[in-house]
């Protein structure tokens, strides 16, 4: 009883199964009682009183029919696995009951006078114990709560009649009893192996069920992250943990100009050729990030095919796994060369002008005030030219404004052949220029320059089917003489070259 408390708390596939095997045979085990009770109690009724027969059968059929019920109401019953402790209970104490009927019947249907009747009774006891053995063994003390009341009764009830036939048939119950009883428990073990066999085959079914379903769950996010890194733009490349190409998509393929299947178990630094500005080979960001498990981010110039130069930019980022153990990097490259270029231009154009390329005013300016710094750290002298083209005006309203344009486009060029290539030429607007003549400069060096110059600008510019000829009026200040800053360098300059304007008019 004890141990049938301790499995009733349990709801254990392999417990419920036995609970519900011993449902399942409940009809024909209820059935087989009536039927066996009222033969016996037919049999014995030539030697026993009807009143006892009847008390005896009536307690069997109301124990069997309360059994019934029971398994009715298991029947009906909504599957829960937690009530099988309570359906096993019900079951254990309906078969001690029947055991306690059967078990009364060779005590009160036991006629004394009649060899035959009592060999009956224990025949018909015997059945019912070893039909308990196939019906009842998947709970074992059930079985043993049918077997032990059924047939120690009658045991003890040949035993007491001392005769030799009698006391033989007392043991040899027993003996019976002990055999049945080990019959029962070598069929449970047999039942409940087979209901553990059964359920660690389902669970290895419904696991490798579980597998397959993560496997393909698996392969379509793999699909779908293939899919999805073909179709991206960026050049994506992963690496394991032993700094080795696994792979990367058909971008980074067309950036690299190198096969994924080429590429693949080869370092980074055999598939990514990236230099620095300075044209120095230098690691990648997914080079750096392996190393550190940090994510990296870096810019880098790539050469390809007819060492076309590229601009890529880089975001690295390390892969790890649940454990946070290092198991590679993943790298996206994403071209900015136009952007780049892009960056340049309009840096370029922010200190330069547009039409002749000359730095503007504001690059001068800032070229001046490093040439003024630098003068002071070396106490030299440098000069500056401003230069105001005559006659501009009269060959762009006769010829156009394009051929002015292209004018001040040779007059830049033409200023370029006169000065050194250190010096700045710059264009402020309209047809006015300025020579920032960087370096030690004397006054003298300064007006040779200017004279040059005025004379190369004299030469006939041909422009389209026509020519034109310009002249030019160049003012020139000297650092420090004539000013310590850029405005005031500028200023002079631009005194000075009205000055000789002015007077070349009044000469006029």
């Amino acid at each position: 009883m004890k141990r049938a408390r301790g499995k009733m708390n349990r709801s254990d596939p392999v417990f419920v199964e036995q609970v519900e095997l011993l449902y399942r045979n409940a009809p024909l085990a209820y059935t087989t009682t009536l039927i066996n009770g009222a033969i016996l109690a037919y049999i014995q009724s030539e030697h026993i009183p009807l009143v006892v027969l009847l008390a005896w059968y009536v307690s069997l059929v109301i124990v069997t029919g309360v059994r019934a019920y029971v398994a009715r109401r298991h029947a009906l019953a909504s599957p829960d696995p937690a009530r099988a402790g309570i359906w096993n209970l019900a079951y254990f104490a309906g078969a001690g009951a029947a055991g306690c009927v059967w078990g009364a019947a060779g005590l009160v249907l036991f006629p004394p006078d009649s060899i035959a009747h009592q060999v009956f009774v224990a025949f018909v006891l015997a059945g019912m114990s070893a039909g308990a053995v196939s019906v009842l063994a998947s709970r074992i003390e059930t079985c043993i709560a049918f077997m032990l009341p059924a047939l120690l009764p009658l045991a003890i009830r040949y035993l007491t009649l001392h005769t030799p036939l009698q006391t033989a048939m007392g043991v040899m119950t027993v003996i019976f009893l002990v055999a049945l009883s080990v019959s029962a428990w070598n069929f449970h073990c047999a039942i409940r192996t087979s209901l553990r066999l059964r359920f660690d085959k389902q669970d290895l079914e419904a696991e490798i069920a579980r597998r397959v379903r993560a496997e393909e769950r698996l392969f379509n996010e793999k699909e779908r992250l293939q899919t999805t890194l073909r179709s991206i733009g960026e050049g994506v490349v992963l690496i394991d943990a032993d700094g080795r190409v696994e792979d990367f998509n058909p971008a980074a393929e067309r950036l690299f100009e190198r096969r994924r299947h080429d590429a693949a178990g080869h370092p980074p630094e055999e598939v990514f050729e990236c230099f620095d500005d300075q044209g120095w080979r230098s690691p990648t960001a997914l080079e750096e990030a392996l190393k550190s498990a940090t994510p990296r981010r870096k810019r880098s110039v790539l050469y390809g095919k007819d060492n076309v130069r590229y601009i890529v930019e880089e975001l690295a980022t390390p892969l790890l796994d649940r454990d946070d153990r290092l198991v590679g990097a993943v790298s996206v490259f994403r071209d900015v060369t136009e952007q780049h270029q892009l960056t340049e231009q309009l840096i370029h154009a922010a200190d330069h002008d547009v039409l002749t390329g000359l730095p503007n005013r504001n690059l001068l300016k800032e070229r001046t005030r490093q040439a003024v710094a630098r003068a002071q750290r070396k106490h030299e002298t440098f000069g500056l030219l401003f230069i105001d083209l005559d006659d501009f005006k009269a060959v762009n309203d006769t010829l156009g404004h394009a051929s002015g344009d292209s004018l001040l486009v040779d007059v830049a060029r033409r200023l370029a052949e006169c000065v050194r290539e250190e010096d700045t030429i710059a264009r402020l607007g309209g047809d006015e220029f300025v020579v920032l003549l960087d370096g030690p400069a004397k006054r003298p060096e300064v007006e040779a320059i200017a004279a040059k110059i005025v004379l190369r600008l004299r030469e006939p510019f041909q422009l389209e089917t026509r020519a034109a000829a310009i002249g030019a009026s160049i003012g020139a200040s000297l650092y420090p003489d004539d000013g310590h800053d850029v405005e005031s360098l500028l200023g002079a300059a631009d005194a000075a070259m009205y000055r000789e304007k002015h007077a070349r008019n009044s000469k006029k």
